[in-house]
């Protein structure tokens, strides 16, 4: 193909992607309002700093009326972990019908308790159960022992 053509193509598929979007927003404003329910699941191992696990979000429609342009997103993540990705889009979320979404989490060394939220573009934002990701006992304990036998020293300079 020509580089004219090339690019009244692209032209073209744009154009029918904004009718769609412009077909959806005013079917979700006709349609009203819906509700969601979304769960988030964590079976893998995320004890240590540098654990990679996956964190499944499902969401489900619950409402009476289709749920249009759902972000999907985990939150209440300390700046020290990494998410892949850090957000996801459901186009379409038909009333009974769930789909799953997956995060890949690397842990950092804070601890946290993580949840999803979902919002579409008819449907209020809703939060997830929380999955608690704790810190290591024994790094917890080696803190203690460290901060504990630095005090120890520092009064016992003092006194002297």
């Amino acid at each position: 193909m020509k580089k004219k053509q090339r690019m009244m193509m692209c032209m073209l598929l744009l154009m029918i992607g904004l009718i769609t979007l412009g077909i959806n927003t005013a079917t979700a404003t006709a349609l009203g309002q819906t509700t969601l329910l979304v769960t988030t699941d964590s079976a893998w191992e995320h004890a240590h700093e540098g654990d990679t696990f996956v964190v499944r979000a499902d969401v489900k429609n619950i409402g009476d009326q289709p749920a249009l342009i759902t972000q999907v997103s985990l939150e209440n993540i300390p700046d020290n972990w990494i998410v892949r990705p850090h957000q996801q889009l459901i186009l379409t979320l038909i009333p009974g019908q769930v789909k799953a979404r997956f995060f890949v989490v690397e842990r950092g060394a804070t601890d946290s308790t993580i949840y999803a939220t979902a919002q579409a573009y008819n449907a209020p934002l809703v939060q997830s159960n929380r999955i608690a990701i704790p810190i290591n006992v024994w790094m917890v304990a080696g803190l203690f022992l460290v901060c504990g036998m630095v005090l120890y020293r520092e009064t016992k300079i003092r006194k002297n």
